[in-house]
């Protein structure tokens, strides 16, 4: 496994070194998910307990949390003969994150709507506001989409259901899935239910704050699957052309 410089490492990781097991773990934690997240760490890479120790200068303890904490999610996976390996994503994967997924923001849409403060609703709503002037803007939309849920997530007050939420959201965003907001017809569809999940909040209407975000988490499964087949399709054909016809194309493209 390639040793990242202290730059790839998550904020105040390097500095950390000297704070509790348990804090350690957790910047053990957040390296290796950023690793997996920025593909440093490639599906089906092996990863040791004692390299991760060393390239954070840890005990092999916080390493061990660590690796354990990424397993029980589904990143990483145990190999027989190789130990464990950075997990490979496959459409089952997709559709088991994204049922997790459905549940838990229900339910967090539906706490929302109960304990959210008059100042989280004002947020929520300009957040929305916010979104229909990045609409030509997938990568910048994407990013406002992430911060959205997160607050949507703060929102419900339970911090039992915020770890789950945070942790699938991890899963999701190391699995490197193609961005649903990348088809312009997803993101016009995301504007509207957004809005259509805020009002329910903003009204405090907890049954219909539980159906938006359901429909929501349903309609991003739709186009993801979509893509997620779709450039697994390109990458079969790119493996059946021919390096001449790879080369042919790149000179035409040229």
């Amino acid at each position: 496994m390639a040793k990242p410089d202290n730059t790839n490492l998550p904020a105040g990781a390097a500095a950390r070194t000297g704070e509790s097991g348990a804090l350690l773990g957790d910047v053990a934690y957040e390296a290796v998910l950023q690793a997996i997240s920025n593909g440093v760490m490639k599906p089906g890479e092996r990863i040791a307990e004692y390299k991760v120790a060393q390239w954070l200068n840890v005990s092999r303890t916080p390493a061990r949390e660590a690796l354990r904490r990424l397993e029980n999610e589904g990143l990483l996976v145990s190999h027989p003969r190789r130990g464990l390996v950075v997990a490979t994503v496959d459409s089952e994967a997709i559709f088991e994150l994204y049922a997790a997924r459905e549940i838990l923001e229900g339910a967090a849409a539906g706490l929302a709507a109960q304990r959210a403060s008059d100042a989280e609703i004002a947020m929520l709503k300009h957040m929305v506001e916010a979104e229909a002037e990045m609409f030509d803007d997938p990568a910048r939309m994407h990013e406002h989409n992430l911060e959205f849920h997160a607050l949507l997530y703060k929102a419900a007050h339970n911090r039992y259901l915020h770890k789950y939420l945070v942790a699938t959201a991890d899963t999701l965003k190391a699995h490197r899935a193609p961005s649903a907001l990348e088809k312009e017809e997803r993101r016009r569809a995301v504007l509207m239910e957004h809005k259509a999940l805020v009002k329910a909040i903003a009204s405090r209407n907890e049954e219909a704050a539980r159906t938006a975000a359901a429909n929501h988490v349903r309609a991003a499964l739709r186009t993801s699957t979509r893509l997620h087949f779709q450039s697994m399709g390109d990458r079969k054909e790119e493996k059946k052309e021919s390096p001449a016809a790879k080369s042919a194309k790149a000179v035409k493209a040229f």
